[in-house]
C-alpha cells in the first residue's frame, strides 16, 4: 500500500497559485500520481474527487469564477 499525501499538500498548491479544477487535477495527478490516496488530520483513504468535496464542504477552498484557491480563514497551519 501507498503512503497517504496529506490534504495539506494539495491546499500549497492553491496556496502558490488558484487554479481551475481540472488544472488542479493534472498538476495533482502529475505531482503525486493518479492512483494517490489522501489523508487529513482527522481522515484518511479519500480519492482526489472525495478530498476535493471534502475541500468545498469545509470551506477549506472557495471557487469564484471556475477559479479554486484557498480560504485562508478556514486552513490550519500545522
Amino acid at each position: 500500500m501507498s503512503t497517504e499525501i496529506h490534504a495539506h499538500n494539495v491546499l500549497n498548491l492553491l496556496r502558490e497559485r488558484p487554479m481551475s479544477k481540472s488544472e488542479l487535477e493534472s498538476v495533482v495527478n502529475e505531482t503525486f500520481g493518479e492512483q494517490a490516496r489522501f489523508r487529513t488530520c482527522k481522515c484518511n483513504g479519500f480519492t482526489l474527487d472525495t478530498l476535493l468535496e471534502f475541500f468545498i464542504e469545509r470551506e477549506k477552498v472557495i471557487v469564484q469564477e471556475g477559479i479554486w484557491q484557498i480560504n485562508a480563514e478556514r486552513v490550519c497551519n500545522h
